[in-house]
């Protein structure tokens, strides 16, 4: 998945994992996980705890994916190197990553959150970490193996279009 915070990440790979009948790893709710566990998430600032949750997520990826299972895997992809990363861990089990970009303007993105705010439908994104994704978001490239989703498509016809 790629998309910034708050663009419906969550919303869309949990109907992409149901569709499929594949699991699906959430970095949101692995960081719930550990945090409500913990107290807290290890780590000396924002970066050390998201590459601490990335650790743990992508062993589960690769823990699935040893045992011959697809997966939807739910997080920021926010850079090439990033994506990369997953493409290469994907490779190591002879499995093939096809990036999700979800095609969401920032002022929805802000919208959102702010909204979210009020009704807490979703653990909140502090400050430093919102605003560190907006400014460094970068979307996938044209020569990504990626497919995009708007979120005024349907997401039934946009599933069956894509993965039927």
């Amino acid at each position: 998945m790629s998309g910034l915070p708050f663009s419906g990440k969550s919303t869309l790979s949990k109907e992409i994992s149901s569709y499929l009948a594949i699991p699906r790893i959430s970095f949101d709710e692995v960081w719930q996980e550990v945090e409500t566990q913990n107290g807290f998430i290890p780590g000396k600032d924002s970066v050390d705890q998201w590459r601490y949750i990335s650790q743990i997520c992508e062993q589960k990826v690769s823990d699935l994916l040893q045992k011959g299972f697809s997966v939807v895997y739910d997080n920021l992809g926010d850079n090439s190197t990033n994506r990369d990363r997953i493409r290469a861990l994907a490779k190591q089990f002879h499995s093939d990553a096809t990036i999700i970009y979800l095609d969401v303007s920032s002022d929805e993105v802000i919208r959102r959150r702010k909204s979210n705010l009020t009704t807490q439908d979703r653990h909140q994104v502090s400050d430093e970490n919102f605003n560190r994704a907006i400014l460094s978001f970068q979307p996938p490239l044209k020569t990504d193996k990626v497919i995009i989703y708007n979120p005024n498509q349907d997401i039934k016809s946009w599933l069956d279009g894509h993965f039927n």
